[in-house]
């Protein structure tokens, strides 16, 4: 069973988060134990757990700021315990600001900072966990924490670009749709009365509009029910293995979009295996870092193999040529860099060349879409009229 708890610790300060106990006497006693003087603690109820479903969560945003600020309290010579004290306070995120409060009990009992970040998973990735480990290993935690807020700033502002890129497309492509039910609904029902009335032949265009119309109206449960059924099947798809790996293949052959998400998952391969290499990871440690987040299973298999290759014993260039995934430029920069001994610098260098051309593609992709979905909604709307227009005008011709 879960507590929300509230307390002060030997220093006399504030602390809060949530413990797992079997009552709420052994939870009090557990939290005395680590020096924490309790009080408040109340079993999370079911209310409470709905009250947590509608928190914001954390993105890579306020990650980026945690170890941006994390970063200059140290470089300042403020202790650890400290600084996180600090942004216990400052954070206005509700998760976050638990999530540290845990942090800093686990770190006042002991425990390293990468070990009580191990505890909080579901806010802090692996990323953001294995290159505080080697910051600490190696005497760097301020240098790591400053170079991976560094990246996931680029991260967020990259995911942000092509948000919002995509949300007036998107926003346009709505509107025309609703619209183009309304006129199938309720607009062409009327006219179609009209026609009837005035017993006039109808072109093969107008009865195919009614027809669709009243496809429409009279099956709507079903078309509704279709595409609910394909809004799961595919979220079915993508939680299988081999149905998301089919997916992630077919969505890199798609025109133009293919492209972009192409270069997308080469930036992202190649910054976060930069980020990771230069802030001491070791090479295996990254590659299976980056396997995971690099949120594509073609590329993720493709570096499974690099992975194999390397812990074998062989070069990381070699199997993600033989992949055929990663771009011929990409490869052989990684193997200069593997020779060289500069894998870091020229990933990084790599990294910076793609975002680029996400960015220079997302601005082309949005100028373009806009014209097209604006031209298919008037030419929609247009044959729509057309079709109610022919059997009348061809009543007016007969009359005149």
């Amino acid at each position: 069973m879960n507590f929300a708890y509230r307390g002060r610790n030997a220093n006399g300060e504030v602390v809060g988060g949530t413990i797992e106990a079997a009552s709420q006497e052994e939870a009090v006693m557990e939290l005395r134990q680590k020096g924490i003087f309790v009080t408040s603690c109340k079993a999370v109820t079911s209310q409470s757990r709905k009250r947590q479903l509608f928190q914001q969560a954390v993105n890579r945003h306020d990650l980026a700021v945690f170890c941006r600020q994390l970063a200059t309290m140290l470089q300042a010579g403020l202790p650890i315990i400290s600084a996180l004290h600090v942004l216990h306070k400052q954070v206005e995120k509700d998760l976050l600001r638990g999530s540290i409060g845990k942090i800093l009990i686990s770190l006042e009992s002991g425990e390293s900072f990468y070990r009580a970040l191990e505890k909080e998973t579901k806010i802090f990735p692996p990323l953001v966990i294995h290159t505080v480990e080697a910051g600490e290993l190696a005497g760097s935690l301020d240098d790591n924490l400053e170079r991976l807020s560094e990246h996931l700033e680029r991260e967020h502002e990259i995911e942000e670009k092509v948000k919002s890129a995509m949300t007036y497309p998107a926003f346009v492509s709505v509107v025309a749709v609703l619209a183009v039910i309304f006129l199938l609904i309720f607009v062409l029902p009327t006219f179609e009365t009209i026609l009837n009335d005035m017993n006039v032949p109808l072109p093969w265009l107008t009865r195919s509009v009614l027809a669709i119309s009243e496809l429409f109206r009279y099956l709507w449960p079903l078309i509704l029910l279709f595409v609910i059924g394909g809004i799961f099947g595919l979220k079915f798809l993508r939680q299988n293995p081999e149905g998301r790996y089919w997916f992630d293949r077919f969505l890199l052959k798609l025109p133009i979009f293919g492209s972009l998400i192409h270069k997308m998952g080469v930036a992202r391969f190649c910054r976060t295996l930069g980020t990771l290499i230069k802030s001491g990871v070791p090479v295996l440690t990254a590659l299976e870092i980056v396997r995971r987040v690099v949120g594509n299973v073609v590329l993720a298999e493709a570096i499974g193999m690099a992975e194999t290759s390397v812990r074998d014993g062989e070069s990381l260039a070699t199997p993600l040529q033989a992949s055929g995934i990663l771009p011929p430029m990409v490869v052989e920069m990684i193997s200069v860099g593997e020779e060289t001994g500069a894998l870091d610098e020229l990933l990084t260098k790599i990294s910076v060349f793609y975002e680029r051309e996400v960015n220079e593609a997302v601005s082309r992709l949005s100028s373009l879409i806009e014209p097209i979905l604006i031209i298919s909604l008037g030419g929609v709307v247009a044959l729509v009229v057309i079709s109610i227009l022919l059997p009348m005008l061809s009543v007016f011709g007969g009359i005149s």
